[in-house]
């Protein structure tokens, strides 16, 4: 006859078992699904911050060229709009140009 010790033992052994088995499956899907969700959510944030740096860092970067090319140029403020502007649209037209090759 069995004692009622090893009949307890043996429940909490299944109980165990059942336990990790759970365990181990809620993990092996929570490792499936949050790990990628993870990553695009990093994606995310990160391309959010690094877009909103190089705005401010394009918009820095036009705003001193402007005053350089002020200060460079003999002539009123208008000259400097018309030189940058020549400038960006040849450039632009040359990019227009290379698109398909």
């Amino acid at each position: 006859m069995t004692s009622p010790h090893q009949e307890k033992s043996t429940e909490r052994g299944l109980a165990a078992q059942a336990t990790r088995l759970v365990v181990k499956g809620v993990a092996g899907v929570r490792d499936k699904t949050t790990g990628p969700l993870l990553a695009i959510a990093r994606f995310i944030v990160y391309g959010f911050a690094l877009l909103i740096i190089s705005a401010a860092a394009v918009i820095l970067t036009m705003i001193a060229l402007v005053r350089l090319t002020n200060q460079l140029v003999p002539a009123e403020i208008w000259a400097t709009y018309v030189l940058l502007g020549l400038i960006f649209t040849l450039t632009g037209f040359f990019l227009w140009s290379k698109r398909f090759n």
